[in-house]
């Protein structure tokens, strides 16, 4: 076999396995496994906590706003014993019985209907940016998760491109041994090998760094969800 045909036929083998993996990355997406990323990290990631929380602490302004009406009224009363003296010196103006009064400071009054609108205002910003970041956050797990089935996919080429290469080697070796085959083929498919095991190990290291990417916005190892 001569170098030459040897070069072509690893480098069918190697393409012939990478198109087939690269074919199949869109059949490995799981949808409700999908979902239940970004439900995890929508319940999860700090951030989103963080403007879930002023989402809700607007809201609750809304509700302070609302008791405005009730501070700007301010109601009384006063109890005179029906066997009192029909005159009172003190109060010429108090009469038997019970009296009730109805305070209503004006300026509160009609200020309550603007800061109630403006706590509601509030609130809606707050909540738009909840939901703006919703999907930010959407977005960027199904990149994360796009990209590690890219990795993972590229690991698995890598991989049988490895085993390929050093099958071939072992072949070679024997035939070199038995004198079938020059040194310099051999030694050929000898760095065939090495250069495949070094993007094997290179692309298990991306698929890592993918998986712990994705792991990082859920706050769960991947194979804790199911």
């Amino acid at each position: 076999m001569t170098l030459k045909r040897l070069f072509i036929l690893l480098l069918f083998v190697a393409i012939n396995v990478k198109v087939r993996a690269q074919d199949d990355i869109a059949s490995q997406i799981n949808p409700p496994l999908l979902q239940k990323y970004v439900d995890l990290a929508k319940e999860y990631y700090p951030k989103r906590k963080m403007y879930r929380a002023s989402e809700l602490s607007a809201k609750a302004k809304i509700g302070v706003a609302k008791a405005g009406y009730l501070e700007s009224m301010n109601v009384s009363y006063f109890y005179r014993p029906d066997n009192a003296a029909i005159v009172d010196t003190t109060n010429p103006y108090s009469i038997n019985g019970f009296q009730f009064g109805v305070y209503l400071n004006l300026g509160l009054f009609f200020r309550t209907p603007s800061l109630v609108k403006q706590a509601r205002e509030e609130y809606n910003s707050a909540s738009y940016l909840t939901k703006e970041y919703d999907i930010l956050l959407e977005t960027e797990v199904k990149q994360r998760y796009y990209e590690y089935l890219q990795w993972l996919s590229d690991l698995k080429v890598k991989n049988q491109a490895y085993i390929d290469n050093k099958t071939s080697s072992d072949g070679l070796r024997y035939k070199f041994e038995k004198g079938e085959v020059s040194l310099d083929v051999y030694t050929k498919a000898k760095a065939l090998t090495s250069t495949s095991s070094s993007e094997k190990l290179q692309a298990e290291l991306n698929m890592l760094k993918a998986k712990n990417s994705l792991e990082a916005l859920i706050g769960k190892k991947l194979e804790e969800v199911k």
